[in-house]
């Protein structure tokens, strides 16, 4: 998904920090429910204990005493009134079951009980149920209410008792205002606590995927060359696993590679020594016309042989990188260029130094160049640089080659001179030696059709 980071760092962070917000919101809804429940339970008890008092109080006193008894109760906080029916609950009253339970058993089972939480919403100006009960209940004390001048709460328990005479006590207990409020201090608290969470979280996947980058960047620094210095062996243990397997891997390509090198020498020595024999031989031979032939088949077996084992030694140097002015490479090749003959044309712009193997560069360059030549009867080359890579861009004017076949043209020995020359030459190692070169420098060298005709061999090397 585009949505997802694309390092692991950054999906790592998403998925922590994802984790930590979802737990940290659930926690803290939890949190302020249950505080509300146990503000309410308490508030609940509290009103329990008040309303048995009161109705014992009133069941062991005359009937005539009895209101004012209740006005004696009555407080703005503690409404308490005697009527012939009890309190309407609203329609977003909702009935507290535990509370009637409890009120019931501090009552002793009274039947017919009634306890309900009020919630209480909108301005202070729009009355609820609950708000218009409460003032009710003070009009029927003869009590004035002045509603304007606090705010309501926002909600409360009312609750309606039968006695034993068969009126009702009323009870109107508001929450008083404050108590359900969102509690900021411990929300700041938690704020804090999760910012800071988060940040050590992300200094601790920077520390966990710090060493795959490392393993990542020397990847890349082997392929460029194979005795770069191998990692420490740190970190985690999966990470210090997959680090000595690849100094394991690195040190066993460093070793074929010197293998490889012996082998090539002795190749080089024993394939050599039996041309310059056949050299000394020839000149013995009176036969000038025999002479010409066979000298001219032992320069081709000797062309070969030293291509062939050019090829074979692929991206093997003891050149040292060094700061490259591309400019003035390709245009001491085409000044070669014009020495031998050739067609060439230039065409770039002032290009910023290139760290890189001059000697290799310059035999991956004058690889393609010839080939552009012999095969498309003229090289063009153009430059395009960016911070990121180098392009360098040879172009011949030929008849150009079908795309199914342009990676084949890579292939050793591999030519294809009835449809691209007027003669035959070479020896179709060419283009692979100036891939082998150009990937040793951790680029790539691609083909593809012209824009009008004929090939682009695409040399492209990273930055």
């Amino acid at each position: 998904m585009r949505l997802l980071p694309r390092s692991l760092f950054g999906r790592l962070t998403l998925i922590l920090i994802g984790g930590l917000l979802l737990a940290q919101f659930l926690s803290t809804g939890l949190l302020l429910k249950d505080r509300v429940d146990v503000i309410r339970e308490n508030t609940g008890i509290q009103l329990i204990q008040r309303v048995a008092s009161l109705v014992y109080l009133l069941e062991d006193t005359e009937p005539r005493e009895r209101a004012r008894i209740v006005r004696a109760f009555s407080t703005p906080q503690f409404r308490t009134t005697l009527s012939d029916s009890p309190l309407q609950q609203g329609v977003d009253a909702v009935p507290s079951n535990h509370l009637e339970m409890l009120l019931r058993q501090a009552l002793s089972e009274r039947t017919e009980i009634q306890v309900a939480i009020n919630p209480i919403h909108g301005s202070r100006d729009r009355e609820s149920s609950f708000w218009r009960q409460r003032r009710e209940v003070s009009d029927r004390q003869n009590v004035e209410s002045r509603p304007s001048r606090f705010r309501p709460p926002r909600s409360g328990f009312q609750a309606s008792i039968r006695l034993s005479d068969g009126n009702w006590l009323n009870i109107l207990r508001p929450i008083p205002e404050g108590v359900e409020q969102w509690p900021y201090r411990l929300l700041t608290y938690l704020g804090v606590l999760l910012i800071s969470i988060i940040l050590l979280s992300l200094l601790a996947v920077r520390w966990v995927t710090r060493p795959l980058g490392t393993l990542a960047e020397a990847a890349q620094n082997i392929g460029k060359d194979i005795t770069y210095p191998p990692l420490n062996e740190k970190g985690p243990r999966e990470v210090r696993n997959a680090v000595r397997a690849f100094n394991t891997m690195q040190e066993r390509l460093r070793r074929d590679i010197e293998d490889r090198s012996r082998v090539l020498a002795a190749v080089s020595h024993d394939l050599k020594t039996p041309i310059t024999r056949l050299r000394l031989r020839l000149a013995l031979l009176k036969d000038d016309a025999l002479q010409s032939r066979f000298e001219k088949d032992l320069d081709e077996m000797e062309q070969m042989v030293l291509a062939t084992l050019d090829y074979l030694r692929g991206t093997e140097s003891k050149e040292k990188p060094v700061q490259i002015s591309v400019n003035a490479l390709l245009e001491s090749l085409q000044d070669d260029a014009q020495e031998l003959g050739w067609e060439m044309t230039l065409t770039s712009s002032k290009t910023a130094p290139y760290t890189g193997r001059p000697l290799a560069l310059k035999r991956c360059l004058m690889n393609l160049i010839e080939n552009a030549v012999r095969y498309g009867e003229a090289a063009d080359i153009r430059l395009e640089d960016s911070p990121q890579k180098l392009t360098i861009i040879i172009a011949d004017r030929g008849k150009g080659v079908p795309e199914d076949e342009l990676e084949g043209l890579f292939n050793p020995f591999y030519r294809r001179e009835e449809s691209r020359a007027r003669e035959t030459g070479g020896t179709g190692l060419g283009l692979g030696i100036a891939r082998n070169i150009a990937r040793a420098h951790g680029g790539d060298v691609t083909l593809r059709k012209g824009k009008l005709h004929g090939l682009e061999a695409v040399i492209t090397l990273p930055r």
